[in-house]
């Protein structure tokens, strides 16, 4: 399979078919290290999911049934239905983050954001807009970052996302709260400085006090 680098351009316009591409032409090394970090994520979901920007479904297969994806990329869009996943085209930019048009209330209960926030310009405020927009349905929010080193190699990511920007979300009167963080597979920060696939996992839950 092709490990060719994906294309590179401005904002959300990179998003085509050769993005898809890029997605499904991943090296066997990449394949595998994939298997073991979707198999890890998948053990944080709570009951049936909505994986946000679910990219060619690798995560979305390993989730509860019921499960639904949504994605920017058409191209990809298509791909999923095409082998048979829940997938729906969703612009976020026209719907300020809202997901008013999709139709996912009483369906799901766990909010996935896995590798996402880092395509971002102003991934705080995009994960703020989402969670608001998700209460009071979805309980848990589960979000996957890369550390530096892969935040290098992949040209389409904009900003680096850490704890500091995740809390930065949460604002200081947040109906979430962190429950959960770790460094996979190594749970060390440092080591996504210097290896690429080491990322950040971190599980957020809506208080049922407020």
């Amino acid at each position: 399979m092709s490990n060719s680098s994906p294309p590179t351009g401005e904002g959300h316009a990179v998003y085509d078919q050769s993005y898809t591409r890029y997605q499904v032409q991943r090296s066997a090394f990449r394949r595998f290290i994939r298997k073991m970090y979707i198999r890890q994520a998948a053990r944080l979901s709570r009951g049936p999911a909505l994986d946000f920007g679910c990219g060619i479904g690798e995560l979305l297969r390993a989730l509860p049934e019921g499960s639904l994806g949504v994605e920017y990329n058409e191209a990809t869009v298509q791909y999923c239905q095409q082998q048979g996943l829940d997938v729906r085209w969703y612009n976020g930019f026209a719907d300020d983050w809202t997901l008013s048009s999709v139709n996912w209330k009483g369906r799901v209960r766990t909010l996935f954001l896995s590798h996402v926030l880092e395509h971002f310009d102003q991934p705080a405020e995009i994960l703020r807009k989402l969670l608001l927009a998700t209460e009071p349905d979805i309980t848990r929010a589960v979000i996957g970052v890369p550390g530096r080193a892969g935040f290098k190699i992949d040209p389409t990511h904009r900003t680096y996302v850490d704890l500091d920007v995740i809390r930065k979300a949460m604002g200081d009167k947040s109906r979430w709260r962190l429950v959960h963080t770790s460094y996979f597979p190594f749970n060390l920060r440092w080591i996504g400085n210097v290896f690429a696939y080491n990322e950040l996992h971190v599980v957020l839950e809506r208080s049922s006090s407020t």
